[in-house]
């Protein structure tokens, strides 16, 4: 029997010992047996009564040959020892770069289950489908068309048998499997009523403390850390394809249900099947899937879910997923729409629903100091609006905090090398485990330790796109000496700059006279979520400033700061080239030859109909 750590496990072996050793007489083991076997019939009756709705109690799994874990042996030192360490403790090589980090087998503890908060896992179904799906949201890949089936199986027998060492799926003692009948319960239509009943239990069952009163996981953002001390955030309810056990299946409502219903081991997260029915956690996860980006933004008023916004919400069309890379599929074509007069001032404008919103996919930049390894901000979405002088780009994305730097910075908002003001790459750093439990120096540790600087928002064109020859583009970050870039960037502290770019290690050049242009038509920060509103003159100095046309493919690059998380000058989210195209107006003409052709037809047709009319009169 494996020896394990925890308090009420140990004290239960330390009875059993003192139990096996007392001197029992045959007679004794005689009456002992048959009573078992008077109550066990009963006993077994009375388990599947205690389990949960919706559970049932299963028979723990036979032990693997030893053949297949020495086979499973060679696969982990293969593809998973760099990650999850030689001894399974979470703490390979790449392991301190990582956040979340690696799972640490020993304890036996997994995330994603159909058993009962608390238990192992079921290893031919959830590990096996974690191995081959993978975890969206973390750094662990599908291993599907790597590994063969077999060679996940046998992994699983080795990391089952070998690398959990303070559990035991073979001991009947003190392990028990309750499993979720997931594929016996029928999902509840996700009917406006389900929706709205979900929205309220999800604050009667406090679910917002953490995840935030829209969902977002800005309601416990710096306080949750899990069972090895590292920070962790609640998960944000918009972005479904990060659920963990949901990769290429983002939007099914049954991976929502199951999580309510087992919980997350090792996080905070609790299972609530003690406390809410089957039909009340349908409710929840009816509400939580519909809460998800959808192709149109819906506003769901902090939270509290009408009749109206719930009937929205029930018919909304989900976002298609890549199944490359179990994201948003991404348009690189971000449109934007001509209106006459004012370009909006608000984002509730109704001429924003004719702007097609654009998903911008956003990763850490690790291309140069001081990198950005752990990015907390990994999308933003984007539409935009212009009329003959001005062009509109209302941003928003999900930030659980707001971040505004208290103190006035060092460094000037031009500067862009700050290793002199603290601003460098955190160190690798950490120890093993039985060392040092927290990894104080890790950059998964050092979440919440930061110094907060302002929050922000960029985006560049080429100064002289125009004259960029085919395919060529300038540096993503910045450009480069023969390509400037003509960069406009908002931070928190309500400053909102023209820049030139000329590199990524040179400083930016402030453009004051196209600063004096622009303006911030909004800007707030609520239920986790940054709303930014932004104007800038279509034509500027050539020599300085992007010239938009319309009709043209223009190249942008768009960057992010969370202040929270340390960001600032290069450690900062960064995306790939997208396009803008500025929609060209319709011209009124469009509009009056088709009604003076549709006029001259119908008359044409008539003066037709009467010459007939006129010959059969003659013959007759």
């Amino acid at each position: 029997m494996k020896t394990t750590q925890m308090i009420d496990l140990s004290k239960k072996r330390d009875t059993m010992e003192t139990t096996s050793r007392s001197p029992l007489t045959l007679a004794a083991l005689g009456v002992l047996t048959l009573s078992l076997m008077l109550v066990g019939l009963p006993s077994l009756v009375s388990a599947q009564e205690d389990v949960p709705e919706g559970f049932k109690s299963q028979g723990l799994p036979a032990q693997h040959p030893a053949e297949q874990i020495e086979a499973g042996k060679r696969v982990y030192f293969t593809k998973c020892v760099w990650c999850h360490g030689v001894d399974g403790a979470g703490d390979g090589p790449g392991a301190d770069r990582l956040w979340p980090r690696p799972r640490n087998f020993n304890a036996g503890t997994f995330k994603i289950r159909h058993t009962a908060s608390g238990e192992l896992p079921l290893i031919d179904v959830d590990l096996m489908q974690t191995v081959t799906h993978g975890l969206p949201g973390s750094a662990m890949p599908s291993w599907e068309g790597i590994l063969t089936d077999q060679q996940r199986k046998d992994v699983l027998a080795f990391v089952t048998e070998e690398l959990v060492k303070d559990r035991d799926w073979q001991d009947d003692e003190f392990e028990t499997l309750t499993v979720l009948e997931l594929d016996k319960l029928a999902p509840k239509p996700a009917t406006p009523e389900s929706i709205k009943r979900g929205a309220e239990l999800v604050q009667e069952k406090k679910c917002v403390e953490c995840h935030g009163m829209e969902g977002r996981g800005d309601g416990n953002a710096f306080n949750l850390k899990d069972d090895w001390g590292f920070p962790i955030q609640p998960a944000d309810w918009h972005k479904c394809w990060n659920f963990r056990g949901s990769r290429q299946d983002p939007y099914n409502v049954k991976n929502i249900f199951r999580t309510f219903s087992t919980g997350i081991n090792g996080t905070p997260m609790p299972s609530f099947a003690d406390n809410t029915s089957v039909d009340e956690r349908w409710d929840i996860a009816n509400y939580v899937n519909s809460l998800c980006e959808r192709v149109n933004e819906i506003n769901i008023a902090g939270g509290q879910v009408t009749d109206e916004i719930a009937t929205t919400l029930s018919t909304s069309q989900a976002l298609p997923v890549d199944i490359l890379t179990d994201k948003p599929k991404a348009n690189f074509v971000v449109p934007s729409k001509y209106t006459e007069g004012e370009v909006p001032t608000d984002e509730m404008d109704e001429r924003w629903k004719t702007a097609p919103r654009r998903w911008i996919a956003l990763g850490g930049q690790i291309t140069h100091k001081p990198r950005n390894f752990v990015n907390r901000i990994d999308d933003a979405w984007v539409q935009s609006i212009y009329n003959d002088t001005t062009i509109s780009f209302l941003f928003q994305w999900d930030d659980r905090t707001k971040s505004v730097a208290e103190d006035e910075l060092e460094f000037d908002p031009t500067e862009v090398n700050l290793e002199d003001y603290g601003v460098v790459e955190s160190p690798p750093g950490g120890s093993r485990f039985d060392d040092d439990p927290e990894h104080p120096e890790s950059i998964a540790a050092a979440q919440n330790q930061y110094q907060v600087f302002n929050d922000g928002i960029a985006f560049e064109f080429p100064v002289k796109w125009q004259e960029l020859p085919a395919p060529r583009k300038p540096r993503y970050l910045w450009g480069d000496e023969k390509f400037a870039m003509d960069i406009t960037k908002w931070t928190a502290d309500g400053v909102l700059y023209a820049y030139e770019g000329t590199g990524w290690d040179q400083d930016f050049s402030e453009r004051d006279d196209f600063t004096e242009q622009m303006k911030i038509a909004k800007a707030e920060w609520k239920d986790g979520r940054w709303t930014v509103l932004i104007h800038r003159p279509i034509k500027g100095d050539y020599e300085e400033d992007a010239y938009l046309q319309a009709g043209q493919y223009i190249p942008m690059v768009f960057f992010a700061w969370d202040g929270h998380n340390g960001d600032a000058g290069r450690k900062m989210a960064v995306s790939a080239f997208y396009y803008l195209v500025m929609e060209p107006p319709i011209p009124k003409e469009a509009y009056i030859y088709p009604v003076l052709v549709a006029i001259g037809m119908v008359g044409i047709e008539g003066w037709v109909l009467t010459r007939r009319k006129n010959k059969r009169a003659s013959k007759s």
